[in-house]
């Protein structure tokens, strides 16, 4: 698998996966023509992506949904149906082709294995994914203020994560964030601190496995490098083993796995 993250973060949220040819989409929350760009930018060819998948309805997630559909109606939506019914009305005129996917589900899509999973986020259904091709594994962890013990086996010795690590608790306090803001933030239905998201990827990858971990949805003024790095090398039992690739609104590079 070849994958690319092409935004990530508050501004903006889109991925795109390439297993054998097959190009998927994973959220499209940033402007069509900017997807457009980055993805020719990569020599991916917009016109061959055929299948959307959808995380949750937040515009960070979804903004350039609405155009993308007006220029290819032919694209295969698939999203939770509360993520389905929390479109706005032009949207889902729009929207010919789609399929309701239910957590804890498994779907065949093209030569990848879907796997569902809850995520807990102030959304109508959030979604996350655990997805298979070639004996290679990736996991969707984004937006989510927790994630349940009862899917850590399911999301254990991934090769590839992207796991948000959003921010550092004592810079979001201190901040001029309004209150009410910063308590959505640090709880069950906001956002994985730094501290969180260490302890899962300590939690989810073996010791004797390397894997990359693409860290996500950074904030920009409640969070920063060092204070993610900090973090990793004290709660990762041996840091050795988690290849790091710090996301934003920049293109990544290509992580083939």
């Amino acid at each position: 698998m070849e994958i690319i993250i092409l935004a990530s973060g508050s501004k903006g949220n889109a991925m795109n996966i390439k297993s054998n040819n097959s190009n998927i989409l994973i959220d499209i929350g940033i402007s069509y023509q900017v997807l457009k760009s980055k993805l020719k930018e990569n020599m991916v060819d917009i016109k061959s992506i055929k299948h959307l998948f959808i995380t949750h309805e937040h515009s960070d997630h979804i903004k350039g949904l609405q155009v993308f559909l007006k220029y290819h109606g032919d694209v295969t939506v698939y999203l939770s149906l509360g993520t389905y019914e929390s479109l706005d009305t032009k949207t889902k005129e729009l929207l010919i082709n789609y399929v309701i996917l239910k957590s804890d589900n498994t779907y065949e899509i093209l030569n990848f294995k879907f796997e569902t999973y809850g995520l807990s986020h102030d959304a109508k259904e959030p979604l996350g994914f655990v997805i298979s091709s070639n004996n290679k594994k990736v996991v969707i962890a984004t937006d989510t203020g927790y994630i349940d013990e009862s899917y850590f086996d399911l999301l254990s010795n991934a090769d590839f994560y992207l796991l948000e690590a959003n921010h550092e608790p004592s810079l979001l306090m201190d901040s001029s964030r309004p209150y009410y803001l910063k308590q959505r933030i640090i709880s069950e239905k906001g956002h994985l601190s730094n501290h969180e998201a260490s302890y899962l990827i300590d939690k989810f990858i073996p010791d004797d496995k390397k894997a990359v971990w693409a860290v996500a949805h950074i904030s920009e003024d409640c969070n920063n490098l060092h204070l993610i790095e900090k973090s990793i090398v004290r709660i990762i039992k041996d840091p050795t083993k988690v290849d790091v690739l710090f996301t934003s609104q920049t293109t990544s590079k290509v992580v083939k796995i």
